[in-house]
């Protein structure tokens, strides 16, 4: 059995990931919400990237964290709006 160590290893690089593969499909021009979960053909840049999702998003189901797809397109779409809302990163209490 896994335990809480792995499972947020796994969860920040399911976490990055998504990132990385989601502005991989925005630099494409691709309507990520709608095409994240597509299949692009072998040796492209866009298949490299998803293939690095697919297979962490495999081994954090394996332990456990195995969100699902609309979970993982809504936590990508509050990441991108706090993105907006702080575009040099988070807020800081103290100088």
């Amino acid at each position: 059995m896994s335990n809480e160590s792995e499972r947020s290893i796994l969860g920040e690089l399911l976490f990055r990931e998504s990132n990385a593969y989601v502005a991989a499909l925005i630099e494409h021009g691709e309507d990520w919400t709608c095409v994240w979960p597509s299949v692009w053909p072998p040796q492209t840049p866009l298949a490299a990237v998803q293939g690095r999702f697919a297979v962490v998003r495999e081994a954090a189901a394996a332990i456990g964290v195995a969100p699902s797809d609309s979970e993982i397109t809504e936590q990508q779409e509050e990441r991108m709006q706090y993105r907006e809302m702080f575009p040099d990163g988070a807020p800081k209490l103290f100088g």
